[in-house]
């Protein structure tokens, strides 16, 4: 009888443990003005009433005459709510690229003048002759807004209810960039061949937007990682800041890093030995623990959407983007035993240039801000509290086993033949 009561109160923390995330879930702001997101189809499904009743001791409860499973009630399978309807669309093309121009001008005319929505885009669409010169184009170009020097990026990306991504998977990750912190729901169009973050076709764009529009949409919450670059002259006046609330603190004052820099990753973070002929010597500790000595050409710790690019091409596993982890994956290590290895979101990964290094390394995240560092030098990687909503075709299983089809062939052969007897 003891045991019993024991497991019922323990599902119980579990569940309210579960009611904690579904909370963080829905919180306003994370996902831009007017969106939450919400992990069930129907929002009803995980309110209150879900944690007010007991449960039983086969992980169930009763609820009007039926039994819910709660296992099946927290389905990784993520939903867009719009709180009112959205008003302002960001839409990201790629620049000077003739046939992303030409489909960028049909979205933004549909979207003004038949949605009567509001678009805002980059400053540098401003300024292809594809776009100004196109007499026809005029009318709607005079009513898309952008930054300037009058009306800063901040201030204009802060009332962006969609984002709108037309190209590949790299016009994805740079619009990532423009929002270093909570970003609104991201809609991505592939351009020629299929991309694991744009799952959409172009020539179905009104449907899918209407679709959005109308809040009739499967999301995947792709994490992101936080890394912080410290040279030896860099206090780290923040860490008495724990957990989240350290990225948090970080993320909100950077002037307090006192020279340091911030940088978000959506697919990974790389440090290399440069042009240096040498290996390099890299200290890696997780939770203030040092773990290993990497020798070798570098390192590279991939988030789970990174984990199709450049850490699989270093022979590490593919993870689906919503599993809560970092993936730490050596590049050509100077040992047969050095593996990749999975370890989990919630830990601190230092990566430190060893002192007696022979030589510098460099970084570069997600394939930008190439730098240099030096010897003493190191790395602070965590997990970003702001992740990337992107919507899906299908769903989040589906459309990942589907890219992962397409784009890499994964699991292609011909079928044994039937064995006759």
């Amino acid at each position: 009888m003891c045991e019993q009561l024991e497991a019922k109160d323990s599902r119980r923390m579990a569940a309210k443990h579960n009611r904690r995330s579904y909370l963080d879930y829905t919180a306003q702001g994370l996902y831009g003005p007017k969106c939450v997101i919400f992990p069930s189809a129907d929002p009803q499904q995980c309110g209150e009433a879900l944690f007010n009743s007991p449960v039983e001791g086969d992980g169930t409860r009763e609820e009007e005459g039926h039994e819910v499973d709660l296992e099946r009630s927290y389905s990784s399978e993520l939903h867009l709510k719009w709180l009112s309807p959205p008003t302002t669309v960001l839409l990201i093309k790629k620049i000077n690229d003739e046939e992303a121009t030409k489909r960028f001008k049909e979205f933004t005319s549909w979207i003004v003048q038949e949605k009567v929505l509001s678009v805002v885009a980059e400053p540098a669409v401003f300024s292809e002759p594809q776009v100004t010169e196109d007499l026809t184009y005029r009318a709607v170009l005079s009513k898309l807004a952008t930054w300037n020097e009058d009306h800063s990026q901040k201030e204009v990306l802060k009332n962006v209810d969609l984002i709108v991504c037309i190209g590949g998977d790299g016009t994805l990750l740079y619009t990532a960039t423009l929002f270093p912190e909570g970003i609104p729901p991201v809609i991505g169009f592939h351009m020629g061949s299929l991309g694991f973050l744009t799952p959409f076709q172009l020539d179905s764009f009104k449907s899918v937007i209407d679709r959005v529009l109308q809040g009739d949409a499967s999301v995947t919450l792709r994490y992101r990682l936080g890394c912080t670059i410290r040279s030896p002259q860099c206090l780290p006046s923040l860490s008495n800041h724990p957990g989240d609330e350290r990225i948090k603190a970080i993320e909100a004052s950077p002037s307090k890093l006192k020279g340091c820099m911030r940088l978000l990753i959506v697919n990974e973070v790389v440090i290399d030995r440069g042009t240096s002929p040498y290996l390099t010597n890299l200290e890696v500790s997780i939770n203030e623990r040092l773990i290993t000595t990497v020798q070798g050409d570098g390192l590279i710790v991939a988030t789970p959407t990174g984990s199709t690019a450049y850490s699989l091409a270093a022979g590490a596993s593919m993870v689906h983007p919503s599993v809560p982890c970092m993936i730490i994956t050596p590049i050509c290590p100077h040992s047969l035993s050095f593996r990749p290895i999975v370890v989990p979101a919630g830990v601190e990964i230092l990566i430190r240039v060893a002192p007696e290094s022979r030589s510098s390394a460099w970084v570069a995240v997600d394939g930008r801000n190439r730098q240099e560092i030096k010897q003493g030098d190191s790395l602070v990687i965590t997990n970003s509290c702001w992740s990337i909503p992107t919507i899906n075709n299908t769903g989040d299983v589906t459309d990942w086993f589907d890219s992962l089809a397409v784009c890499l062939n994964w699991n292609s052969r011909k079928s044994q033949k039937q064995m006759k007897l």
